[in-house]
């Protein structure tokens, strides 16, 4: 999704360049917009490339508070709009959010991150808000935005047929790694949260939940 962004800023360069009315203001921002996303892909690959080797080494895990506080300042300082990330755990040592395998982590960063570019590009949110914590024996993610929410009777199975696969594939990612996923707007009187909740039992080995 990335690269396919990387590729569209370009050729959205392309075209001002050739329709003989280049505003400068215009050219270095849709430059910019190029060097963020080719940025932002190479970083993806290198994360990714590190998470394919550390596969085979059990005893290293992700650090995800680490991990989603610098995906969502790397969103905020890209899009402009407020995102923060809170650590629901910090100050509570019983009950700090534990090191995730490589391939389990990988999947609920994508869900985070798809998470909040959804909002970014639907719900004409004001802020964007991450956290992340252990909750009655499980992790607990959830990225909320007090967007405009979604459609009233929004389900997945219309959702894929009109070609709308960001959440359907949020959803096959959490299942992939035996975690609950709920997109609604939960507690809030408004807006899109999407809460995921991986029992702590699932990152042990053989113990993922069907």
């Amino acid at each position: 999704k990335t690269l396919h962004g990387v590729a569209l800023a370009a050729e959205g360069l392309a075209a001002t360049a050739r329709d003989g009315r280049m505003d400068p203001a215009l050219a270095r921002r849709q430059a910019e917009l190029v060097a963020r996303s080719a940025r932002r892909a190479a970083a993806e690959s290198r994360d990714l490339l590190t998470d394919l080797r550390r596969e085979t080494d059990p005893a290293h895990g992700t650090d995800m508070a680490a991990e989603l506080a610098s995906r969502t300042a790397d969103f905020a300082a890209r899009t402009g709009l407020p995102a923060t990330f809170t650590d629901t755990d910090a100050g509570t040592p019983t009950s700090p959010v534990p090191p995730v395998p490589p391939s389990v982590a990988r999947q609920l960063l994508t869900i985070a991150s798809e998470a909040m570019e959804n909002a970014h590009r639907h719900a004409s949110p004001t802020r964007v808000e991450v956290r992340a914590g252990v909750h009655g024996g499980s992790l607990r993610i959830s990225v909320y935005d007090d967007g405009q929410g979604l459609p009233a009777g929004t389900n997945l199975e219309e959702l894929g047929r009109a070609g709308h696969f960001g959440l359907v594939g949020m959803v096959e990612r959490a299942a992939s790694v035996g975690a609950r996923i709920r997109i609604g707007r939960g507690e809030h009187p408004r807006g899109t949260e999407v809460r995921v909740d991986l029992p702590l039992a699932a990152l042990t080995p053989g113990g993922r939940n069907p």
